[in-house]
């Protein structure tokens, strides 16, 4: 499938989803500043994620606005166009995910703690021990390290939820380091099927 760009939701149905960044004028005041629409990645027939806010750092380094520059630039690892789900820097990001309905993700995890809360529809979220939970708006996800995917199980209603990720340091499970690892939903269900 090709990956298109789209801006204001990566699924018809959904509302364009507004991000406002709060600041500080050069008396003090606060303001909001000027930010780029949300550009969505998306992927026909699933739907797709735009980064809505990331930083480089933990603490976050605000001075000069240095943190909304790095977002507007189209370059860096910060830019509000790059794709990755984990800041590749010791920072954080802050993802809106549009599911179209019936939409399924690869099973997959991130060397990373996510916080992942539902905001519109139904989602459900599938661990590969087979445990599943239903998200409604205002249900959350305390990933730490994971293997999961998501789905919405609405046929005619589309689904979303905010992310924010924050790198990890690898650790061991079941006597493996964690990496990122990502199962196509069709291969991951023929595995299942086997066992």
């Amino acid at each position: 499938m090709s990956e298109q760009k789209m801006i204001g939701a990566a699924v018809p149905g959904l509302q364009p989803c507004k991000r406002y960044i709060a600041t500080h004028d050069s008396t003090g005041k606060s303001i909001y500043a000027e930010s780029p629409e949300q550009v969505y990645g998306g992927v026909p027939g699933f739907g797709g994620f735009a980064r809505s806010f990331s930083i480089d750092s933990v603490p976050a380094n605000l001075t000069n606005d240095a943190d909304i520059k790095a977002y507007r630039a189209e370059k860096g690892d910060t830019s509000y166009i790059r794709r990755e789900i984990v800041n590749p820097s010791p920072g954080a990001n802050l993802l809106v995910i549009d599911l179209a309905p019936g939409a399924v993700s690869a099973m997959h995890r991130t060397v990373s703690i996510d916080f992942s809360i539902c905001v519109q529809g139904v989602i459900e979220h599938e661990l590969d021990g087979g445990e599943k939970v239903r998200l409604v708006p205002g249900d959350h996800i305390v990933q730490r390290g994971t293997n999961h995917r998501w789905s919405n199980p609405s046929k005619t209603e589309p689904a979303r939820f905010v992310a924010c990720t924050i790198p990890c340091i690898p650790f061991d499970i079941a006597g493996e380091e964690l990496k990122e690892v990502h199962i196509p939903s069709e291969e991951w269900d023929k595995s299942k099927a086997k066992m």
